[in-house]
């Protein structure tokens, strides 16, 4: 039987914004993505170098190249075990094929549900030290709801600006001017 380990985010000054966003509901939910995504981008390494990464450059083309997600998949896994690159934000990556796939333009949709899968991952990780009466979620039916409207949140800003990537330095621009959007909640 395998064990989870929870990897809270740090305890400094770019979080602490987080936490209060967590536990006061007179912030607005829109600045909760602002500060979760800003905190993220600092510090010793940014989350966006990992989101410009080749892995998940590849994992993109393998849905935009692919006709069925179990394709996509195989192509993405040859990917990772050729170059060894494999990650946690690859992990994502890969977890959202799947789900990119229900749609009818799975590659428009999997930088959505890419950076959606993210947001939450990092939500996750903190989320549940803040249920009870004196956090914005009292009850955990609460933080479930809230997770899920931060996460719609995410696809809706990253769907306004989508478009067809067809580089690694278009790929790279892209997670920047989106990680800018969710920063400034646009």
């Amino acid at each position: 039987m395998g064990t989870s380990i929870s990897h809270p985010s740090p305890k400094d000054t770019n979080w602490k914004p987080v936490s209060l966003c967590y536990t006061s509901r007179s912030i607005p939910e829109w600045r909760v993505i602002n500060e979760i995504w800003r905190a993220s981008d600092q510090g010793p390494k940014p989350i966006s170098e990992s989101l410009k990464s080749v892995a998940t450059y590849e994992c993109y083309r393998a849905v935009q190249s692919s006709r069925t997600f179990q394709e996509a998949l195989q192509k993405f896994n040859s990917t990772i075990q050729q170059s060894k690159g494999n990650s946690m934000v690859a992990e994502f990556a890969k977890r959202v094929i799947p789900v990119s796939f229900q749609s009818k333009s799975p590659a428009r949709e999997w930088p959505k549900n890419f950076l959606s899968e993210v947001t939450s991952y990092i939500v996750s990780r903190d989320l549940s030290g803040f249920v009870g009466k004196s956090y914005r979620n009292q009850t955990v039916k609460e933080l479930v709801a809230f997770k899920k409207r931060l996460s719609d949140r995410v696809k809706e800003v990253v769907g306004s600006h989508a478009r067809s990537i067809q580089s690694e330095t278009e790929w790279a621009e892209f997670i920047d001017n989106t990680i800018d959007k969710l920063k400034k909640g646009e």
